[in-house]
């Protein structure tokens, strides 16, 4: 359970009728869309750290890749 002022939820139920959805799918969504988010976040950090700070250019991920 969520607890919530009336504004709150009045905000909430404007963006999740913006959306097309209930409520409650509204929130599902966004609560799992956090957790990836920092899932993300998270993974990044352990990459950044494994490369001792070591970056990759731009132009060079796209010519690992064959883009350019």
């Amino acid at each position: 359970m969520v607890l919530t002022t009336d504004e709150q939820y009045r905000e909430i139920k404007e963006l999740a009728e913006f959306e097309s959805v209930y409520v409650t799918e509204f929130m599902k969504q966004t609560i799992l869309d956090r957790v990836q988010n920092e899932n993300d976040y998270y993974e990044a950090v352990q990459n950044l750290k494994e490369s001792h700070g070591e970056t990759v250019s731009r132009g060079e991920v796209k010519r690992r890749l064959d883009l350019i």
